[in-house]
């Protein structure tokens, strides 16, 4: 039997609170920011970088997780990410002004971006390698619906009390996740070996995909300012790879792209991360720009993914063994694309909410058997110092590709509306002049960026079904001995 043992759920329970709470702040303050402007008397320019502050600093931590985990032992540096981010969401709640504000949220950042990396490296070195996939049924699930539920759950609050309680509401389950940490994960032994940190690797790479994930998400630079920033922050992350695939103690250990396993599976979740994440930008501007509608509205029409997701990750995890990755991750691509494709067929100016909640309810499914399916399939051969790689590897990989796919979709579908509105963008459809014309048209520039996002995600299905189960190669590990402890 591949269940898990009274303790390994707890163990689990404990992560995954901790992990619902780091990827609820990517976006409970999306529904706030124009209160934020109201509050600080600050344009949107300057309120954003409450959420882009956010944002970089899990970039930036991403990388260092490894390496803090194999010198000071997983388990410690997770309790004092915790901690820290518990001590910066009461920061961020108390701000008197937007600096303290903003600055709060960059030390939230920093720790959030370490909790799920180390979540998952102590998630799956608490268990054998046949029940990660069970462990991950519980671990994985906040990563998936907590980008959804955050907006819900920050309306909510705004209405009944104020955006302090958005960081407020983080901090009793961070003390929570650290008294679990503290009783149920146990403590592994620090290593007496002197585990060196590459000091200049890191000054390549955390730059890099900071550089990187600033240029393709920040708004108010200009476009050329904003390309020479990507290509700066890919330059140096070129750098960062050509240096650790011949380094004998890498930040990361990057030669774990050579493995079969592993590496296919990295570039499916890239290939459906990017169109599915990216294309999330969409619904909001569809219920709030198009049919009028509230942001709550927009939010709440969220909730039957995060539904299709919880259900579907509880199924697959249990027929991953009995049927491999080809299989179900296949299935659950399959239902993302047709869930996709009918979504471009349908979609009018008119098209009812519950038929969009169905096809929302279809695609969560098809999302749950992708994402964790995929982690646990690139993860099954990994330990000790490559499982630490692996684990930081796999999200920050998933994050860029989300930054990717979201300035895709959103440069495609604002060219797209530029050119049905003569130039005028969405603000065309606040002219009372306005008729129901401009809004069809405006509706086909979705359904063509929709067309794009649904040839992605074919191609992430081609890529799954080419690939066939296949024992690992072996992965070629670092001379210096690591502790994953």
């Amino acid at each position: 039997m591949n269940r898990l043992t009274g303790q390994e759920l707890r163990i689990a329970s404990v992560i995954a609170l901790g992990g619902l709470m780091a990827v609820l702040d990517t976006t409970i303050v999306a529904v706030a920011l124009p209160q934020f402007m109201t509050t600080f008397s600050a344009p949107l320019t300057t309120i954003q970088w409450i959420a882009t502050a956010y944002a970089l600093g899990m970039v930036a931590a991403m990388p260092l997780a490894a390496t803090l985990a194999q010198r000071w032992g997983a388990r410690r540096v997770y309790l004092a990410a915790l901690l820290v981010f518990a001590v910066a969401s009461a920061g961020a709640g108390a701000a008197g002004d937007l600096g303290w504000l903003i600055a709060a949220r960059a030390v939230q950042g920093l720790a959030g971006g370490l909790i799920n990396p180390l979540g998952m490296t102590i998630g799956f070195g608490a268990v054998a390698p046949e029940r990660r996939g069970r462990m991950t049924t519980i671990t994985g699930l906040p990563l998936l619906i907590g980008p959804i539920l955050g907006p819900v759950l920050g309306g909510v609050l705004l209405d009944s009390a104020s955006w302090r309680m958005l960081f407020f509401i983080t901090v009793p389950p961070a003390l929570l996740a650290i008294v679990g940490v503290l009783r149920w994960v146990p403590a592994g032994p620090l290593s007496t070996e002197r585990i060196p940190i590459d000091f200049v690797g890191g000054l390549l790479l955390v730059p890099g995909v900071v550089a990187v994930a600033y240029g393709l998400s920040e708004e108010s630079t200009g476009a050329t300012i904003r390309t020479s920033i990507v290509l700066v922050g890919l330059a140096l992350i070129t750098a960062f790879v050509r240096r650790s695939w011949r380094h004998h103690a890498p930040l990361l250990n990057v030669r774990l792209l050579r493995d079969r396993t592993f590496g296919r599976n990295a570039v499916i979740l890239v290939l459906y991360a990017a169109p599915y994440f990216g294309s999330m930008l969409l619904m909001p501007t569809y219920v709030q720009v198009i049919r009028g509608d509230s942001a709550l509205i927009s939010a709440l029409l969220g909730v039957p993914a995060a539904i299709g997701m919880g259900v579907s990750i509880q199924i697959a995890a249990r027929v991953l063994e009995r049927f491999g990755p080809r299989i179900v991750v296949g299935t659950g691509l399959s239902l993302a694309i047709v869930a996709t494709g009918l979504t471009t067929l349908v979609l009018t100016p008119e098209t009812p909410y519950l038929l969009l909640a169905i096809l929302g309810v279809v695609q969560g499914a098809g999302t749950g058997a992708i994402m964790m399916p995929t982690i646990v399939s690139a993860g099954r051969n990994l330990h000790g110092s490559d499982l630490a790689s692996g684990s930081a590897i796999l999200p920050l990989t998933s994050t860029i590709a989300t930054a990717v796919g979201t300035t895709a979709v959103s440069a495609v579908f604002t060219a797209l509306t530029a050119a049905a509105t003569d130039g005028r963008g969405l603000a065309a459809l606040a002219d009372p002049a306005s008729d129901a014309t401009l809004s069809a048209e405006v509706v086909s520039a979705y359904r063509v960026t929709l067309f794009g996002v649904l040839a992605v995600m074919v191609i992430a299905l081609v890529v799954r079904l080419r690939t066939r189960p296949a024992l690992a190669a072996p992965v070629a590990e670092p001379t210096t001995v690591r502790s994953a402890a």
